[in-house]
């Protein structure tokens, strides 16, 4: 329960920088959906890749073929589309980042973009299905101490009068 309490506390603080391993689409009606801010920018991953995946770039090419082959787009790909977010954005607002990262290379990776602006991660959220496994950068994030683990159960329990 403390660790709801925790992700409740950083979701109402404009400024607060999350990662949420889940996709985007999995964490509509989450108390990630509910706690939009207009300072705190909500990105999905998902819509990110999807939006470069329809123009004629060669990152665009590239996730095309991974969709058509049915496997991930590799790591690097991306990496370019998110690093272009990531410096993109203003550094003093927060980010709820839906979806990202996946693996531990780019957990390591989103680790250099941080430090190179002189930011700090608050949490990294891991919503746990009833199946399934955490991606391989929650172990990560677990070990540094960042990662909150959180069930329907208990968001619905923190929820409730």
């Amino acid at each position: 329960m403390v660790a709801i309490s925790v992700l409740f506390s950083l979701l109402g603080s404009s400024k607060s920088k999350l990662l949420i391993l889940q996709p985007g689409d999995e964490c509509s009606g989450s108390p990630f959906e509910k706690s939009r801010s207009l300072i705190s920018e909500h990105v999905s991953t998902e819509a990110l890749l999807s939006a470069e995946s329809q123009r004629q770039t060669p990152l665009g090419a590239a996730l095309r073929r991974a969709a058509k082959s049915r496997c991930a787009p590799a790591d690097e790909t991306v990496l370019a589309v998110l690093r272009r977010w990531y410096f993109a954005r203003r550094a003093e607002s927060g980010f709820r980042l839906l979806g990202f990262p996946r693996t531990v290379l780019q957990a390591l990776v989103f680790d250099e973009w941080l430090d190179a602006r002189g930011e700090t991660l608050d949490a990294c959220v891991w919503l746990m299905p009833h199946s399934g496994s955490a991606p391989s950068a929650a172990a990560y994030y677990r070990q540094r101490g960042l990662l909150l683990e959180v069930t329907e159960a208990d968001v619905q329990a923190f929820s409730q009068p």
